[in-house]
């Protein structure tokens, strides 16, 4: 709307004569070179224009229209200094004829972040006639806003990530995996490897670890994913496995940019696939952000049906194949936080509900700026702006934020190391996600401790719902999984010729962000003796009543037992040495008791089962701890003989 404006703004100035000047009538000859210089300006003569213009006004510094029609030529050569100067010297001659010359005015001092006089600007604007655009009515709003938020700034203090990630050349885009210490992000190389300029700058993906030493020199991420095209706009998976990009004008694409997606195997990259429709179009895909249960891809988009230039979208996983590549599609448009203009760069946290993402349409401080929605399950909440000086009039994007909450990663190219560089800072409570641990594991053979590869999946016990699921890299058997706060879950591992394995985190009342999960898992080989906790069977204080919550374990022990019916097992009961042993030996038998009721009522033969109270007198952890004596009040199952061993 505003360079049509313009063009009508200077249509009608050169179409009125002394319109818009000093009350006084026009000089005839000034109005003869003024239409003169219409001429030159419709022939394409801009220069020229802009002379004849210049001498109009050294005749009659206020002659209005003139200074108006210079201000409308800077606009379109993108010279907004000139242009404002004529602005206000055409208004302070004549502040009645032309109105839209203050919105134009409070328009280039809201872009350089003079928030106030764009405000002060507007509202004379608003107080003049003829009927006002609504895109006025938008810029007053965000000028307002803007003025506010500089003058109550947030806590902000930005952290070069140093020369081992930033150089010379320009880095962007960081990506971190869960645990914070892998960062991929998108170097542009401008120079070959003897300095001189390259013919055609080059994006690549470079990656950096972080030990006791701080990052690590950071190296390309090499082929097949780096290639002589470009790639960037990348997000990598919590577990560090799965990386999206962007990638443009490939052959076999499906628009001007498409997002792809690589997995690694065996410590190596494949060769990146196309994230094929309904996700990829004829339009322009870009800028992915993965859950960090892969379940939803969100991403920016201009394919048809948003509500604006560029929406962010959101696609469900909707398979893996049998070789473990996740299918995208039921492709949505998050409505809540797109607007007419242009929604970009989403960061979807790893609690799965906070969104992070771009727009130069929400009120803000100018250009693009950073904003904040959560999810708390009836949609995506109104944005929030994240606030000065966070944002700025410039172009502020690239937003993430690890899983912590507290720690936050952009680009940017304030001062540093040459160009855009890579900045780490502590966002402030108020802007900050869910807090979410992970746990990360390693799955063994108890006898041989060869790595495994068994499903891992993470349950939701209030609901008895798969949560998360993976399956370890089958070179190391390491694992990794996400748990937002606010949960009870359960761990289940479980493989062909092994006894399952379970575990056990509650999240719904303490968080402890420093002490994320690690595991190592050894999975019992199915054979006499072998014994594994059932971390998931809950039982009331002091009581022998299984709580509801035990009942996905108690299904998974019998799904167990139906695949392996020559076995007989141990039901075992212990606890904690708190009371007297014969209150525990007691209590420890019933509870063993109770669980074998269970396993009865599901069809497994009571011949199978033997249930047996052990106390205090088996503890597996010290009871010294509260976490210790949870440790050891605990159900065990044990493989005792095969039932054709009786025989």
């Amino acid at each position: 709307m505003r360079r049509l404006f313009f063009m009508l703004f200077f249509a009608l100035c050169f179409s009125v004569p002394g319109v818009g000047q000093s009350k006084k009538n026009a000089d005839p000859r000034l109005q003869r070179e003024f239409n003169e210089a219409k001429q030159l300006f419709q022939q394409g003569k801009s220069n020229e224009a802009i002379n004849k213009l210049q001498h109009v006004l050294r005749l009659d510094e206020h002659f209005a229209l003139a200074h108006f029609a210079l201000a409308d030529i800077y606009h379109w050569e993108k010279k907004p200094e000139q242009e404002e100067i004529h602005l206000k010297a055409g208004l302070k001659t004549d502040s009645v004829s032309y109105p839209q010359g203050f919105y134009f005015l409070a328009s280039l001092q809201y872009k350089k972040g003079v928030y106030d006089s764009a405000v002060v600007n507007l509202k004379k604007y608003f107080r003049l006639p003829p009927k006002k655009e609504n895109d006025a009515k938008h810029l007053l709003k965000a000028a307002e806003f803007a003025s506010y938020a500089v003058k109550h700034p947030i806590p902000f203090h930005p952290e070069n990530l140093g020369p081992n990630i930033n150089t010379k050349e320009n880095e962007y885009w960081p990506s971190l995996n869960a645990e914070a210490n892998q960062l991929v992000f998108t170097r542009l190389i401008t120079v070959d490897s003897t300095g001189r300029p390259l013919r055609f700058p080059q994006e690549d993906f470079y990656s950096s670890y972080l030990d006791s030493t701080g990052w690590s020199v950071a190296k390309a991420l090499g082929s097949p994913v780096n290639t002589p095209d470009n790639e960037g706009a990348q997000c990598i998976s919590a577990n560090g496995d799965l990386l999206f990009f962007t990638a443009c004008n490939r052959k076999g694409g499906y628009g001007s940019c498409d997002i792809y997606f690589t997995m690694k195997r065996n410590g190596k990259w494949m060769k990146p696939l196309n994230l094929m429709a309904p996700v990829n179009t004829k339009g322009w895909e870009s800028q992915p952000s993965v859950t960090a249960d892969g379940r939803y891809l969100y991403f920016s988009s201009n394919r048809r049906g948003g509500k604006g230039k560029m929406d962010i979208w959101r696609a469900e996983r909707t398979s893996i194949t049998p070789s473990g590549l996740p299918v995208y599609g039921k492709v949505t448009n998050v409505e809540a936080v797109n607007t007419p203009g242009n929604e970009s760069s989403p960061f979807i946290h790893a609690d799965g509900k906070t969104l992070y993402f771009a727009s130069d349409y929400w009120p803000g401080l100018g250009g693009n700026d950073l904003f904040v929605s959560r999810n708390e399950g009836d949609g995506f909440s109104v944005p929030k702006n994240l606030g000065y000086p966070i944002n700025t009039n410039e172009d502020d994007e690239g937003l993430i934020v690890d899983v912590t909450g507290e720690n936050a990663y952009f680009a940017s190219n304030r001062e540093g190391y040459g160009g855009k560089d890579i900045f780490h800072f502590v966002l402030p409570e108020e802007l900050r996600p869910d807090a979410v641990s992970y746990v990360a594991g390693k799955v063994f053979d108890a006898e041989t401790s060869q790595p495994l590869s068994p499903m891992v999946q993470i349950i939701n016990l209030k609901n008895d719902s798969v949560f998360e699921e993976t399956r370890p890299d089958v070179l190391n058997g390491k694992f990794l999984l996400c748990l937002p706060a606010g949960k009870n879950y359960g761990l289940n591992v479980e493989t062909p010729g092994y006894l399952f394995y379970s575990e056990h985190f509650d999240l719904r009342d303490s968080y402890e962000k420093s002490k994320p999960y690690q595991l190592a898992i050894a999975l019992q080989p199915v054979k006499a003796g072998s014994v594994t906790a059932l971390r998931n069977v809950f039982f009331d204080t002091d009581s022998a009543t299984l709580k509801p919550e035990s009942f996905p374990q108690l299904n998974q022990v019998v799904a167990f037992m139906k695949k392996n019916p020559e076995w007989t097992v141990e039901i075992s009961g212990h606890t904690d040495n708190t009371g007297t042993e014969a209150h525990n030996l007691e209590l420890s038998k019933q509870r063993a008791e109770s669980v074998v009721s269970f396993l009865e009522t599901k069809g497994i033969s009571a011949q199978r089962l033997v249930a047996k109270g052990y106390g205090a007198t088996k503890p597996v952890a010290g009871n010294n701890t509260a976490d210790g004596r949870a440790r050891n009040r605990r159900t065990e199952f044990r493989l005792l003989k095969k039932i054709e061993d009786n025989r």
